[in-house]
Formats: C-alpha cells, structure tokens, sequence
C-alpha cells in the first residue's frame, strides 16, 4: 500500500509554524485582556498615544487595532491546531500504510 502524500507533512509544519507565529506576535494583546495600553501604560478613554517620530491614535483606535490582534492570535491557534491535526492524521495513515 503507498504512504499518505508527502506534501501533506510539509502543509502541516507549514500551518503550525505559522500558527505558532501569529499567537507570538499577538501575544500581548491575547494576555491583555480589555486593557487598551500606549507603549505599556494604560489608556483610558479620551487620551491620545503619542510614538515617537510623529503620529498619534486614539484611544478608540488602539482598542481596534487591540481586538485585530485578538482575533488574530485566536487564528493563529485555530491554524496551529489544524497543522497538529494534519501531522497527527499523516502519522496515522502511514502507520496503517505499512501494516
């Protein structure tokens, strides 16, 4: 009997390594909570953050852009999830390919 697709090993790693990137990079607003924060100070609301260089958002924007890495971080486990199930069902299927 031939061995499952060996592509489908090489998609699996891929989705959990980016699976495991977006939670990293959005690790902070995924511990967070409902904190809005400026450079690790607590915002409330009618402040503005400041960065250096120019520029400045508001507290409404930062609470935006604080829920994109939410749900971006919770896709991240999504994807990383589905990469393990990929590796675990591979795994499966060639043990039952050289039976």
């Amino acid at each position: 009997m031939r061995s499952p697709a060996p592509w489908l090993r090489v998609l699996a790693f891929a989705l959990v390594s980016v699976g495991m990137a977006m939670v990293f990079i959005n690790a902070e607003a995924l511990s967070n909570g409902d904190a809005v924060e400026c450079d690790g100070s607590p915002m409330r609301p009618g402040q503005v953050c400041v960065r250096v260089g120019g520029g400045g958002t508001s507290y409404d924007e930062e609470k935006r852009n604080e829920a994109r890495g939410v749900l971006a971080g919770y896709a991240g486990v999504g994807i990383g999830t589905l990469g393990i199930v990929l590796l675990i069902s591979h795994g499966i299927a060639t043990r039952r390919g050289s039976r």
